[in-house]
């Protein structure tokens, strides 16, 4: 394309929005950890997520159908993931906007509200 890998990925920031992404942590018991590598995304029963219409639930990999030991919930500006740690009593939720700092902890503190009540 003839122009510095830096500048492309700004024009796509221009075009698509400045991606801002962050993982927080959660207490968990080895019970919790277990429901929520199996979680299915049936059991999610939100269609809204920082403010924005849910456009899909993953529990299995795209490209490959294998599970992916947690779940992944996408919006239009954004998405995240939630799946136990291997090592310790917590799961993460990783997540990303492009919309912003703003939009980014809704999107995580939603995400909490959603993984806590989907592990009941």
């Amino acid at each position: 394309m003839g122009k510095d890998p830096g500048a492309l990925y700004q024009d796509l920031c221009k075009d698509l929005g400045n991606p801002v992404s962050s993982r927080v942590d959660a207490p968990a018991t080895p019970d919790q950890k277990k429901k929520l590598s199996k979680l299915s995304a049936a059991q999610v029963s939100s269609d809204q997520l920082a403010g924005e219409q849910i456009e899909a639930v993953l529990d299995r990999a795209p490209g490959d159908n294998e599970a992916i030991g947690g779940i992944k919930v996408i919006v239009p500006s954004g998405w995240f993931a939630a799946r136990p740690s291997g090592t310790e009593d917590i799961y993460k939720i990783y997540a990303e906007s492009f919309q912003g700092d703003a939009h980014l902890k809704q999107l995580l503190a939603e995400a909490q509200v959603i993984v806590d009540t989907a592990l009941g």
